[in-house]
């Protein structure tokens, strides 16, 4: 039987009106919950990528320590490890947002005990300058924040500025070395004992390997001073006058017991 198949009417293969619409109502509501989601994945991706550069840098700070005997300072840490790293002096000096970093050193203790690397992964949120964290207890303050924290003094080097940004904590990367294990096991300390036997105050400062200078200490009349915890290749400066104005002697550490006596005139070995 032929079957006349002209004037039969067939579905519309195309979208309705309304069916488009509800189509483009579940893209704006996916788009609004994955964009979001997206976004914080790279950021977080990013984040961690930075923690791994800077952990990556603290390992290179403890060869570099191992190798030179002393550690670089916050003038010269970027050409200084750049010789170690794999990263140019430009890439050492900022992360991948363009951020500067900053290398601080403890300066609770002389040579440092700890060092830190400190990194800002959001633009607007600058780090402190590292001249601002000139003592023990602004350094300990970042020493001890927590992780995903702001340190918790807030009148000093600009952490007010991220306190006043939702969430800012995140982008705040600190590499904490702590040195106190190679220092104990990998070198030999020396003392040195500074007598003075005037009847006026003389002085000393040191001076690491790596060119860190340590303030002027001063001496009273008739006191002894004893040095501890020295390392080799450290320098002695030792000065006639209270405040360091007149150097007399400067001796290089290399044995450990030895002993200066100041006679009001010079500074002499024993």
């Amino acid at each position: 039987m032929n079957m006349n198949t002209e004037g039969s009417s067939y579905p519309n293969a195309g979208f309705t009106l309304i069916e488009l619409i509800g189509v483009l109502a579940i893209m704006t509501i996916l788009a609004g919950v994955i964009a979001p989601n997206a976004l914080q994945s790279i950021e977080r991706a990013a984040i961690r990528a930075e923690h791994q550069t800077l952990a990556n840098l603290g390992e290179q700070v403890e060869l570099y320590l191992r190798d030179q005997g002393a550690l670089p300072t916050p003038a010269n840490w970027i050409t200084t490890l750049a010789a170690y790293s794999d990263l140019s002096p430009a890439d050492l000096a900022t992360n991948k947002r363009k951020n500067g970093r900053i290398f601080l050193l403890d300066p609770g203790s002389f040579p440092a005990e700890r060092a830190m690397i400190l990194s800002s992964m959001r633009s607007g949120l600058n780090l402190p300058r590292s001249g601002n964290i000139n003592n023990a207890n602004r350094f300990r303050d970042i020493w001890d924040t927590a992780d995903e924290s702001i340190p918790t003094s807030v009148s000093w080097g600009g952490w007010n500025n991220w306190r006043s940004v939702a969430d800012s904590a995140d982008y705040l990367v600190i590499e904490r070395i702590n040195l106190v294990p190679i220092y104990r096991t990998e070198f030999e300390v020396y003392t040195v004992t500074l007598n003075n036997n005037s009847s006026a105050p003389s002085s000393y400062n040191l001076v690491q390997a790596s060119g860190a200078i340590q303030s002027v200490v001063n001496i009273p009349a008739g006191a002894t001073a004893i040095l501890t915890n020295l390392r080799a290749k450290g320098r002695i400066n030792l000065y006639r006058t209270a405040g360091g104005t007149v150097l007399d002697y400067s001796y290089v550490v290399s044995d450990s017991g030895k002993t200066f006596d100041f006679d009001g005139v010079q500074w002499l070995p024993q």
